[in-house]
């Protein structure tokens, strides 16, 4: 069940950038799904067949059963999706074609007089752009000096944007949806930034367009190992022990997704708590926190992404690019990246590789320690996270 576009003003700060967009066929949209698709999801949700567990697992086998059954119970009783959709209508959403499909992005017009280098703020699995809902206005609005222009796209078979209608929508492809979404906003220069799938599409944007991306910003590295006969550090050592027990216990969900996304999907868009435990344990696993996550996290944040993959379809269409990436018929990824690059590591990060082994693939000329936060970094530590974004593109402006 997709949502129906309609057109719309959009907020009067973003009329010139969206009047280039309309040129190129893209048109403001809003956000509309009506009472009926609540309804249908609250049935769902009553519905559901639960499993007896018979004894407290915790999180060792996967999702813990009491932290779904009481986020379930919130989902049906108490979430506003109605109030949600209102706040998110108040952004300045665009949807139009890119080579044929259609490409969703939200916008922020950056406060202050002085025109500042436009940044592309890309999401991963299984984010969207709701992560950004907190650290985008922060970065517009300007943190020591004037703001940002931003553009909040969704990776194509994500949420608002299209499906792809065709196999191989791998990173290097979705990069190139996103440079001609920029080029489609009037921006041949700007900065990207990506965490998770994030900064592997900005990584492959700036391997391929590195005329247009002027600098590249990561709060995700993983990062290649030394060269024959290379020495390794003692943390560079620690860091890939840890990874390979990570592999070992928390990766079978990409292994999954990389092998057979279909069957699986089937079962996560028939069912929303199917849906949620997927996503759940992953926001419990890679998120920085102590007993209670949402401590650290704020349920209406995680249900409102939880939600737009269970009221738009795409579940299945955003899983996909596990299964293009480790399918793709040309590398990925080349060489080392010679823009300008910063890093943003973070203490939870499961793929927190050492500055040397960045360096190894990128021209690191900003790095940032980080005293808190995990893998969905403008989400979890949203005034920190926008601050050393901010700090790393003034020198690029």
């Amino acid at each position: 069940m997709r949502e129906r576009y309609h057109k719309h003003t959009v907020l009067a700060m973003c009329i010139r950038r969206c009047h280039t967009a309309r040129m190129s066929g893209f048109l403001p949209f809003r956000i509309d799904f009506g009472a009926r698709a609540i309804d249908d999801l609250h049935r769902r949700i009553d519905a559901t067949r639960w499993p007896d567990v018979g004894f407290s697992t915790g999180w060792s086998t996967g999702t813990d059963d009491a932290v779904l059954r009481d986020l379930v119970r919130y989902w049906r009783r108490d979430f506003d999706w109605m109030a949600q959709q209102e706040q998110l209508n108040r952004l300045a959403h665009i949807r139009g074609p890119v080579e044929g499909e259609e490409l969703h992005a939200v916008l922020y017009q950056g406060a202050g007089g002085a025109e500042r280098l436009p940044l592309l703020l890309v999401h991963g699995w299984p984010g969207s752009f709701v992560e950004f809902l907190d650290a985008a206005p922060l970065l517009a609005a300007g943190i020591d000096g004037p703001g940002y222009d931003l553009v909040v796209p969704s990776l194509p078979g994500f949420a608002f944007s299209e499906p792809p209608r065709a196999p191989g929508m791998h990173p290097g492809q979705m990069a190139e949806r996103l440079h001609g979404l920029m080029l489609a906003l009037g921006y041949e220069r700007y900065g990207v930034q990506g965490g998770d799938w994030g900064a592997i599409v900005g990584t492959a944007l700036a391997l391929r367009h590195p005329e247009a991306v002027a600098a590249l910003h990561l709060n995700f590295v993983g990062g290649r190992p030394p060269a024959e006969g290379e020495a390794m550090s003692e943390e560079e050592r620690a860091y890939r022990e840890f990874r390979q027990r990570f592999e070992a216990e928390e990766t079978a969900y990409s292994r999954i997704q990389g092998t057979r996304p279909q069957t699986l999907g089937y079962a996560q868009h028939d069912s929303p708590v199917g849906l949620l435990a997927w996503i759940l344990e992953k926001f419990w696993a890679w998120t920085d926190h102590g007993d209670d996550l949402w401590a650290t996290l704020d349920r209406d944040r995680v249900l409102t992404n939880v939600t737009l993959y269970w009221l738009t379809g795409s579940i299945l269409s955003a899983a996909r690019v596990y299964y293009e990436t480790a399918h793709a018929a040309e590398r990925v990824l080349g060489p080392r990246v010679e823009v300008p690059t910063g890093y943003l590591r973070l203490p939870a990060e499961p793929w927190r590789a050492p500055r040397e082994v960045a360096e190894r693939g990128y021209n690191l000329v900003h790095f940032t320690e980080g005293e808190r936060g995990g893998h969905f970094a403008a989400l979890e530590q949203p005034d920190p996270y926008a601050r050393d974004v901010a700090a790393f593109f003034a020198g690029f402006s």
